[in-house]
């Protein structure tokens, strides 16, 4: 989950620096401006792929008690990929669902 997140955010950093940058062919004078922090946004996004990408291949795969389907929880906190079930990591190393209190 935590990872679909920031592979979001990689996403939106893309097409934002994309846009900043389409927005230089209305303004010349501003073009090299929105050129560079166009370019910076998409460095960030094609940064944080190659951070957050290869991640995920190396994470234990799991059965989610709640709908069944398979899921890779990360971290000691996270959530099923498909029903959104919050779940929890125990001592031994398996996750198992909880309710968060707020």
């Amino acid at each position: 989950m935590n990872i679909n997140r920031w592979r979001n955010r990689a996403l939106m950093f893309i097409f934002g620096g994309f846009f900043v940058m389409y927005f230089g062919v209305y303004s010349r004078s501003l073009l090299p401006y929105l050129m560079i922090i166009g370019g910076i946004g998409v460095a960030a996004g094609i940064l944080l792929y190659f951070r957050f990408g290869p991640v995920n291949q190396s994470i234990a795969t799991i059965e989610c008690p709640r709908c069944g389907e398979m899921t890779r929880p990360t971290g000691q906190y996270d959530a099923c990929a498909h029903c959104q079930q919050p779940l929890r990591r125990t001592e031994n190393g398996d996750y198992e669902p909880y309710v968060a209190s707020h």
